[in-house]
């Protein structure tokens, strides 16, 4: 149930979590997102900018987002806020191949990380 959550730890380098100051539990993972949750997002999804908009929801999606349902499942959008928010914070580009549709989070990096999901999993495939 808490794959989504499992798949972005398990791609985080140990660089990642000094820096994110996290160590390999997921709520220590979500508060420090919540704790860097912004507005002012640079990243590209799909090579097009996020409208202000859209910035503004995904900042309430991740802002309301509770630390503590985590395990009921995390519904894992094609332009999701939580992985817009790593790309941006962590510097790097992500590949989330979905039902072999490529979608792109852009921040202009040599780093990438790829992960894979279907309907009912997701999951950290490689970094690259």
């Amino acid at each position: 149930m808490a794959c989504f959550w499992e798949g972005i730890l398990s791609s985080l380098s140990t660089v990642d979590k000094v820096k994110l100051g996290i160590n390999n539990h997921i709520p220590n993972l979500i508060e420090a997102l919540k704790k860097y949750n912004t507005h002012d997002i640079t990243v590209l999804w799909q090579n097009k900018d996020i409208s202000k908009k859209e910035k503004d929801e995904n900042y309430t999606h991740i802002n309301d987002y509770s630390v503590n349902s985590y395990n009921k499942g995390y519904l894992c959008s094609t332009c999701d806020p939580f992985l817009i928010l790593v790309s941006h914070i962590l510097h790097v580009d992500i590949h989330h191949e979905y039902l072999n549709n490529v979608i792109k989070y852009s921040s202009n990096s040599d780093k990438t990380y790829v992960f894979k999901s279907n309907s009912g999993h997701f999951t950290y495939k490689k970094k690259y």
